[in-house]
Formats: structure tokens, sequence, C-alpha cells
């Protein structure tokens, strides 16, 4: 039975965002400590950079979760003003690090009137500033206790934000907004986070580490990349979409029965939206196309026409690519807004 609101209608449910390799890439915890180091709140650990690294390239682990807890320990006597001060100064460094897709995802959850939420290990008092900062409606986060003299007192205050304890932070959470569980979505890129999707209605593996794709595969629950867009092949364990990697081996010595001569490729911005029209007299203009790209470093969007995109096992290889289906004589704008 969907939950109650406020205004006695059943509740719409809830999104809830995993940060670490699905928000954003790799380990924010990177940004946290380098910006701790900058503000002359603690040293960096050295063991830090070869844990972070073993994160951002496997995903989520035991070890690691051991010194996420025991990071309690290593916070008693700090003031939660500095770490305050080091939250903001890291916004930056957070941005840059987020997926491209996470903030239309978000938008997407917000317009059909889901609260957004942060659901993470990492210290609220840390990610509390980003999660304003996305336009995000709440965080479910591991809190610090805090002593009589108001600094860190060494312990965690409630749960410990992860796999289990993730699970029973949320659903005090829902409890308290009146938010209905089996409506809520889930993103997480984490084995360990199964418990919350699995709870929820709407599970989604994002940038799964391999367990997760293991578990996602088997219950069939979608698996979703948020830094290429829908449909695009991603490839395993390289990272970034399937053009982008077949633009690497395109050369013009590939073709040496053709001339080249490319002028004017300087017009084209290395980033940011651009329309490239190309002038289409026969299927070799994909090559001259392919080759002006590969010089220009950026990948595309492309538009084809339906006959295209419904040919067996070339549609699907066209779709991931990149390519965006254009039904002609339609009139309709949803190809060039898809673009």
């Amino acid at each position: 039975r969907p939950g109650p609101s406020v205004w006695g209608v059943a509740s719409p449910g809830a999104a809830f965002f995993d940060l670490d390799r699905t928000l954003v890439r790799g380990a924010s915890g990177r940004v946290f400590s380098q910006t701790m180091h900058a503000e002359g709140v603690r040293r960096s650990l050295p063991v830090e950079g070869v844990l972070f690294g073993i994160f951002e390239t496997f995903g989520e682990n035991l070890p690691s979760m051991a010194v996420a807890r025991q990071a309690a320990v290593l916070a008693r006597g700090k003031d939660p003003h500095d770490v305050a001060r080091v939250a903001q100064a890291a916004l930056p460094g957070l941005e840059a690090m987020l997926q491209p897709r996470s903030r239309s995802l978000i938008e997407h959850h917000r317009a059909a009137g889901r609260k957004v939420v942060l659901a993470t290990t990492t210290p609220r008092d840390l990610v509390e500033p980003f999660a304003r900062h996305l336009g995000l409606d709440d965080v479910v986060a591991t809190r610090y206790g805090i002593g009589d003299d108001g600094k860190y007192d060494g312990t965690i205050d409630g749960h410990f934000v992860w796999s289990t304890g993730k699970l029973a932070a949320v659903r005090e959470w829902c409890e308290r907004e009146g938010v209905n569980l089996s409506e809520s979505y889930a993103y997480s890129d984490s084995v360990f986070d199964t418990p919350l999707l699995s709870a929820v209605g709407h599970p989604v593996a994002v940038n799964p580490d391999l367990s997760m794709r293991a578990v996602a595969t088997a219950r069939r629950w979608p698996i979703e990349y948020l830094d290429v867009a829908p449909g695009v092949a991603r490839v395993p364990g390289v990272g970034g979409e399937a053009q982008r990697l077949l633009l690497k081996l395109v050369r013009p010595a590939f073709f040496p029965y053709a001339r080249w001569d490319i002028e004017g490729e300087c017009r084209i911005p290395p980033v940011g939206p651009v329309i490239l029209a190309a002038n289409h007299r026969s299927y070799f203009d994909v090559a001259a196309v392919a080759v002006l790209l590969a010089k220009v470093g950026r990948s595309v969007r492309f538009l084809g026409k339906k006959e295209l995109f419904d040919a067996p096992v070339v549609g699907q290889i066209v779709k991931a690519l990149g390519g965006i289906r254009v039904d002609r004589g339609t009139g309709s704008d949803e190809p060039l807004d898809e673009a």
C-alpha cells in the first residue's frame, strides 16, 4: 500500500543515489583528502592513494569499508567547522567528477514529483554541501558523534550507512517522510548496496562492479552508465563509449585509395554543443566524417533513417555507436532533441 503524504495522497516514492562511482566518477574521498591537506585540517595518509586506486578500478571492498568505519576514530577532536570549510572548498573538485548524465537523471525524478536523496557512506558533514549544490532534497549519510566540547568524539551517531546499515537508514528516512520504498528508485555501483536495491521497487545498477553486474544480470535489474547516452555501448574494462574507442583506430592510411584534404577542423569546439552538417553523397561519407572526428578528438551522436535501425544486427550496432533513429516525413523534432 502506498505510503501517506502530508496531503493524504499516495507518495510517488523517492530516488536514492549512491555517490562514488555512481553520481560521480571514481572516489570522492580523493578530493576530500586533497582538500583537507590543502586546508591544513589533516595530512594525507600514504596508503590512501593505493586504496582510492583500488576502489576506482574494482569498486567497493571490505578493507576500504573497514578503513571508512575507523575514520570516525581518526576524526576525534576535530572541529566540525573545519570539516564544513573543507566540504565547501571541495565543491569544484566534486563538480568536475560529476557524471555527464547525473543532472538530467536527477531532473527526471524531480519532474516526476519524487524526492531525490543522496544515500552514501561518506560522512554527512562532508557531502551535505555537495547535495545542496546539486539541488537534492535530502541526505542519508553516516553521522559522526559530537561531544560536549562541540568536537567529534570518535563515535558514529546512528547507522554506519553501508550495506544493511544503509538500508536501515533509508527505511527510517522513508518512515519520517511518508515515502513508500516499494515505489522508490535506487542507484548504485556496489554489490554491498544489494540490500537497498532489493528493497525498492525500481533498482538500477550504475557503472556496476563485477559482483554487482552478476547480481543485476541474475535479477534482471537495469544496468546504466551515466557517462554515456542511453543505449550507447560502453567498453567493459576500458571505460568510455565504443565510438570513441573506434575513432582512435581511424586513420587516413586505412583508405589508401582516397586523397584526404581536411581543413577548418579548428572551427569544431573540443567540448560543448555543436551541430555538424555533412553533405551526404555516398556511404563513403561515413569514413570521411570519421576521419574528421578522429582528428578533432570528440565523439558525436548521429542521425540515421529508421530503415537503418530496423535492419537486424546492423541496427543494434548503429544504436550502440551513438545513432539516433529518424522517421523521415513525420516532421518530428524528437531526433534533434535527443541529439
